[in-house]
């Protein structure tokens, strides 16, 4: 029995909600990080991995996890990914420890690598072969949008309640997406393929994937060449030969490498991959940019983010009826040339910025990847039906995935050198600044040591003022200057001065301690503003060199220039499953 017919449509809407749960958490919390990191007293380390646990997992697991799903029932599947998902998500929220919260989001993403492949195929199967593109373009914008509006929806609910109702907000549409799973879905005698696990081919796909996400995660800390990186590349490489070798020989293999014969297939992976890492490199990077250097609230950050988010909603329904009727290749030319406009404006990203310019940059952006995501997503399943339909999914879902881990570690790493080669420039101005500065010599060594320390503190110079004089300094010199007042005045005399010349030595090195101070906190804030300006510029040089990048993308819209529109279309018939 198919599901195909009057209540298709229910079916799609069903699977944008559990692609739009997974996806809106695989960056809701890139605004809301602060808040736990405060809250939790973690360290930077324990940090990272609280984000990237969520797609390392996803990429690791979602090929084996679509391919049981297909053997066990795609709806089944897709409820117990939903209780899943919701238990990681409850488990997050009571986190009360770094550590907790990692192995929470942990439980959490195994979820997602249930309901991202099967939403996918489940939605898509829903309708007639001849309305396919409605629910890929839907489908398709939803994971689109999500991505772009977790930072959004982390902001505005971790200032108006708290960051762990990030996590909890996902309990309740979990529970209601399992009632209505149970109402309209066929979960007693489904179909299901009947075929061996190919343990060769999970072992390989996730020994391929694990080191290949763990360097582009920890190949920053490591460097790039480090013994450790080397030993990723070298497993990652040897597993995909591996990987290669045993799905040619398997009888019932995770992955039909006939998939990446289709011109359309890999094209859309290829589209999927570069389009999620220029959209995440800005929605990772941008909302730091406007708390940390502009000073906004969690909320305004997010919401002037929300334009990506509404601009893929608006535009991927057009942009996928534009490629139904002109084919792929105009639309994904198009979206990444109107990606480059934004980071051509990104790349004149300062400190005085405004909100309209922001605002209008957002909107390209997500203009531009509306129409990449809508053409990759249908281009993706095109060509495919039943068991395949699967495979491309599991597939389509990996990369994407790996797109977004590829998108953090380039453009933090990117961000990370930038910033290091700011901090230098800083501290090479203050130290020419203090050479002129009108306080004692002994003092200034003090005064540099703490300026240096505000600078590297994660950039945040702006917060510190360097105390060049503590209070047991300040006694020392208040009683060496009055016992070289003391020597002076007769051996008999000192008892009936001793109190007076106190209080005027006091007096007077307090002043000239004030004076010292209005020159250092003048000092200071001179550094301070170069070190926001200086430091904020490595945003905008990260976005420059991108540009070209961007750009050069263009051109994989001719991967699609030989096959037409209506070919392209058509689904290639395939192992069937229902």
């Amino acid at each position: 029995m198919s599901m195909k017919g009057t209540g298709g449509m229910k079916v799609v809407l069903l699977m944008c909600m559990g692609i739009f749960v997974c996806m809106l958490d695989s960056t809701i919390m890139n605004i809301t990080l602060p808040a736990i990191q405060d809250s939790l007293d973690t360290t930077l380390e324990t940090s990272s991995w609280m984000l990237n646990v969520y797609t390392m997992t996803i990429a690791v697991l979602a090929i084996p996890l679509a391919r049981f799903a297909d053997m066990f029932g795609r709806n089944k599947f897709f409820i117990v990914g939903l209780f899943i998902f919701g238990v990681g998500s409850a488990l997050c929220g009571l986190a009360t420890s770094g550590e907790f919260l990692i192995a929470a989001r942990f439980v959490q993403s195994l979820g997602a690598a249930i309901l991202i492949p099967c939403s996918m195929v489940i939605g898509i199967s829903a309708m007639p072969i001849e309305k396919r593109v409605l629910p890929l373009t839907l489908l398709g914008a939803t994971q689109g949008l999500s991505t772009a509006l977790g930072p959004t929806v982390g902001g505005i609910i971790t200032e108006k309640l708290s960051w762990h109702w990030v996590f909890y907000v996902n309990v309740p549409i979990c529970i209601l997406a399992i009632a209505v799973s149970f109402l309209i879905l066929k979960v007693r005698n489904e179909s299901r393929v009947k075929s061996s696990i190919d343990w060769y081919g999970l072992l390989f796909s996730v020994s391929a994937i694990f080191p290949l996400n763990l360097v582009l995660i920890k190949g920053n800390t490591w460097g790039w060449d480090s013994s450790q990186s080397i030993v990723c590349y070298l497993v990652t490489a040897a597993s995909i030969v591996l990987f290669i070798i045993a799905e040619k020989k398997s009888k019932a293999p995770m992955v039909n490498l006939t998939l990446f014969k289709d011109r359309l297939f890999t094209g859309s992976v290829v589209i999927v991959t570069t389009g999620f890492i220029f959209l995440i490199g800005v929605m990772v990077l941008l909302p730091q940019f406007l708390t940390n250097f502009q000073h906004k609230t969690e909320l305004q950050a997010a919401l002037l983010v929300t334009p990506v988010s509404a601009a893929i909603f608006v535009f991927s329904n057009f942009a996928g009826l534009l490629t139904k009727k002109i084919g792929y290749t105009i639309p994904v030319m198009l979206g990444f040339f109107i990606m480059g406009i934004a980071y051509f404006l990104l790349h004149n990203l300062s400190l005085h910025s405004t909100a309209k310019e922001i605002i209008l940059l957002c909107s390209l952006l997500g203009f531009g990847f509306s129409f990449v995501i809508s053409s990759a997503t249908i281009a993706s399943t095109s060509s495919f039906e039943g068991e395949m339909l699967t495979a491309s999914q599991s597939v389509f879902s990996m990369l994407r995935q790996v797109g977004v881990v590829l998108a953090v570690a380039i453009f933090v790493a990117g961000l990370t050198n930038n910033i290091a080669d700011k901090k230098q420039d800083v501290i090479q101005f203050a130290a020419q600044k203090l050479e002129k500065l009108e306080v004692p010599d002994d003092l200034k060594p003090n005064i540099l040591t703490e300026t240096k320390t505000a600078i590297n503190d994660e950039g945040q110079s702006q917060k510190a003022t360097p105390s060049f004089i503590t209070e047991s300094e300040r006694k020392q010199l208040v009683d060496a200057n009055v016992q070289r007042a003391m020597a002076a005045i007769p051996e008999n005399q000192r008892g009936l001065v001793t109190e007076q010349i106190h209080k005027e030595v006091e007096s007077q090195v307090d002043q000239e301690i004030a004076n010292t101070g209005m020159i250092v906190r003048g000092y200071t804030k001179e550094v301070e503003n170069f070190a926001q300006e200086r430091i904020s510029s490595s945003f905008a040089e990260l976005y420059k060199t991108s540009i070209p990048f961007v750009l050069l993308c263009i051109f994989t819209g001719f991967i699609f220039r030989e096959r037409r529109t209506k070919q392209a279309l058509q689904p290639v018939k395939s192992p069937v499953i229902e």
